[in-house]
């Protein structure tokens, strides 16, 4: 299997992307604030940072809601979906081109989300940390950090070379290869719709629990509470995804 770009998330977030998950995800994103709501207790108003945002899904229904949304994210491509939807959903936010693994001088929140795993992307584990820490910097006293991924250690006890699924109409076949030792998960991604097929190839370092656990309290998360789920479940080996919140002292 042909080794990803060290950077492919910078072209990987881009029209494919969206085509592949956009429809799916826009109808459920409602029912993830809901459920984020009422796991955080949380009621406007409250200065939240989305980083990253990608096409704005996450931010546009936080501001549509009366929060004081900040949108960042690396992909200008998704940066000016976002900003269009923002527009036509008749919301404020505040739209920025960023990297999360830097914090922005002068910025403090009192939540920063960062969704739908996009976490672990990074060829160097160390600047998977540096997401921490620019979160924690940019963060107000008692501000709580939520970082949510696919539970890695699950994916690692129960690793599978190939999986077919479908996305509404699209057809999706992965190849994956597992370094078990660095945690490195690489697939390859064919994509078949009516135009065709488009192979696309990415990687993704796996977290459990722990490691989050570890690494929050690390950079000076003050508490941290897992879930294995928005409704607030308790983690376990076969949670599909982690949830954890880190609350600044």
């Amino acid at each position: 299997m042909a080794e990803p770009d060290s950077e492919w998330w910078r072209t990987w977030f881009g029209p494919s992307y969206l085509e592949l998950y956009d429809e799916t995800l826009r109808e459920r994103t409602p029912v993830e604030i809901d459920q984020l709501e009422r796991l955080l207790r949380l009621r406007p108003p409250v200065q939240i940072l989305d980083r990253p945002c990608g096409q704005g899904r996450h931010a546009v229904e936080l501001a549509r809601r009366g929060y004081a949304v900040t949108g960042v994210d690396l992909s200008p491509y998704l940066l000016e979906v976002a900003k269009t939807r923002g527009s036509e959903a008749g919301v404020r936010v505040d739209w920025r081109l960023g990297d999360m693994r830097q914090a922005t001088v002068g910025d403090h929140f009192d939540l920063i989300l960062n969704l739908f795993t996009s976490f672990g992307y990074f060829a160097d584990a160390a600047d998977d940390r540096l997401v921490i820490r620019a979160a924690g910097a940019m963060l107000k006293p008692g501000g709580r950090f939520l970082l949510e991924v696919v539970n890695g250690d699950r994916i690692m006890a129960n690793f599978e070379a190939r999986e077919w699924f479908t996305v509404g109409q699209i057809a999706v076949m992965e190849r994956r290869s597992l370094d078990v030792s660095t945690r490195r998960l690489v697939v390859e991604r064919t994509v078949s719709s009516n135009d065709g097929s488009e192979v696309t190839v990415h990687a993704l370092r796996l977290y459990g629990g722990r490691d989050l656990l570890e690494m929050l309290t690390a950079e000076g998360f003050a508490t941290v509470d897992l879930y294995g789920d928005w409704n607030g479940e308790p983690l376990t080996a076969e949670s599909l995804r982690v949830l954890a919140v880190g609350t600044k002292a």
